[in-house]
C-alpha cells in the first residue's frame, strides 16, 4: 500500500447559479503575453471578478453551487494572471496540501518535458528496455522491453488493463512496477488507448532512470522552486519510489500555479520551463481517450472543446480538477480533500461548475 513521504451528486441545481453567468459577448480582456502577464511566485495577486471583466455574481454563485458539492473542499479561479475567487468550504483550509490522485499523472508528464529541455532524457522514443531493464520480470511478454515513453504518456502501451480491476491489484501490490510490466500486451504498443495508472508510474520510474536521481529533488529544484510551490509531497511505493501515477500531495492554489504554467505556454516570468513544441503536443490530441475523462488525451492531459473554446485539464479521482483555457486566460481548480466519501460517480461532479458556471462568467 502507498504511504506519505511526509504529512498529510447532484449537479442539477446547479442551473440557477448558471443562469447569471451566463449569455453576453466575450470578454474584451483577452489573455494576455507571457511577457505581460502577472507571475505568482511569491503569491497570487488578487482582484475582484468585475476588475478583470468577469460577473461580479461568480463568488457568491460558487458559493451556492458548492452547497450541492459537499466532497469540493477548494475551488481557486485565476484570471489574467489574477486570483478572482476562491472558496474553502470544508474542513480543509487555503494552504492545507491535499492528495491530489491522479492529477499527479500531468506533473509527472510536465518533468519529463522538463527533463527534455535539461537534456537530461534524451528522447520519447526511448523504451522500458532503455530505461529499466533489469525491472522487467523474467515471465514478462517480451514486447513489453519495447514499449516507450510516448507510449506511456498518451496512454497507448498496450499493456492489458481494467482501470476498476487492476488498479485495486496496484495498490495493494508489493511492487507497483512488476505488475505492472507483468500484465500481458493486448494490442502493440502506440495503438489503442487504455487508462492505465500502472504506466504513468513507469513514467515516473523511468524518468528517475533517466535523470540519475529522486524525482522528489529533481521537481523542487526544476518545477515547484521556481514557481514557488514550498509544499510538494509525494506518496511512495513499496520500494520507496515516488507514485507517479496518484499520490502528490499539493495546495489548490499551488494546482493553479501549475495550470499558469500551461496557460503561460510553459515559461514562467521569463524562463522557460517546458519545451513550447513539447507543451503544445502534450495539449493537443495524441490519442483517443475513453469515459475516464470523457474527452481525447495529450500527454497526461485530457483535451476539450466542449465549451467551444480548446481548453485541456488534469483531472483527479473526486472531480479534482486544473482546467485551462487560453483563448479566455483562465485556470479553473478544484479540489477534493475528503477521500473517503468521495465516489467513482463523483468523478465529473464538479465539471458543469467550471464549463456551466466560471467559463461563462468570463462573458459580461
Amino acid at each position: 500500500m502507498p504511504h506519505l513521504l511526509s504529512r498529510r451528486t447532484a449537479t442539477a441545481s446547479l442551473a440557477g447559479a448558471v443562469a447569471l453567468a451566463a449569455g453576453g459577448r466575450i470578454n474584451d480582456v483577452l489573455a494576455q503575453s507571457g511577457a505581460a502577464a502577472p507571475w505568482p511566485t511569491d503569491g497570487w495577486p488578487t482582484a475582484s471578478p468585475a476588475d478583470q471583466g468577469m460577473d461580479l455574481a461568480l463568488p457568491d454563485a460558487i458559493d451556492a453551487a458548492l452547497v450541492e458539492l459537499p466532497t469540493v473542499t477548494g475551488v481557486v479561479v485565476i484570471h489574467n494572471g489574477y486570483l478572482v475567487s476562491e472558496h474553502y468550504p470544508g474542513a480543509y483550509e487555503r494552504d492545507d496540501p491535499i492528495n491530489i490522485r491522479s492529477v499527479t499523472k500531468s506533473v509527472v508528464a510536465t518533468l519529463i518535458g522538463i527533463a527534455l529541455r535539461r537534456q537530461d532524457l534524451d528522447s520519447l522514443d526511448q523504451t522500458v528496455g532503455d530505461l529499466i531493464p533489469d525491472r522487467i520480470p523474467d515471465d514478462a511478454d517480451p514486447a513489453v522491453a519495447d514499449v516507450t515513453l510516448r507510449d506511456l504518456l498518451t496512454m497507448t502501451s498496450g499493456i492489458a488493463w481494467d482501470a476498476s480491476s487492476d488498479y485495486p491489484r496496484l495498490i495493494a501490490s508489493d511492487n507497483y512496477v512488476e505488475l505492472t510490466l507483468g500484465q500481458p500486451l493486448a494490442n502493440p504498443p502506440g495503438d489503442v488507448y487504455v487508462y492505465n495508472s500502472g504506466g504513468s508510474h513507469l513514467l515516473a520510474v523511468m524518468l528517475e532512470a533517466a535523470i540519475g536521481e529522486e524525482i522528489e529533488s529533481y521537481a523542487d529544484r526544476h518545477l515547484f522552486d521556481p514557481l514557488g510551490i514550498a509544499d510538494g509531497r509525494w506518496e511512495e511505493s513499496p520500494q520507496g519510489e515516488a507514485i507517479g501515477g496518484f499520490g502528490l500531495h499539493l495546495t489548490p492554489r499551488d494546482m493553479a500555479k501549475l495550470g499558469y504554467l500551461y496557460l503561460r505556454g510553459g515559461a514562467w516570468d521569463g524562463a522557460r520551463i517546458i519545451p513550447r513544441e513539447y507543451h503544445t503536443t502534450a495539449t493537443t490530441v495524441q490519442s483517443a481517450g475513453d469515459s475516464t475523462g470523457g474527452t481525447p488525451y495529450g500527454y497526461q492531459w485530457w483535451v476539450t472543446d466542449a465549451t467551444g473554446f480548446d481548453a485541456y485539464f488534469a483531472l483527479g479521482f473526486g472531480s479534482q480538477y486544473i482546467y485551462v483555457v487560453p483563448e479566455l486566460d483562465l485556470v479553473a481548480v478544484t479540489a477534493v480533500g475528503f477521500e473517503e466519501d468521495t465516489r467513482p460517480d463523483q468523478f465529473f461532479a464538479a465539471r458543469p461548475l467550471i464549463e456551466q458556471l466560471i467559463i461563462p462568467s468570463t462573458f459580461s
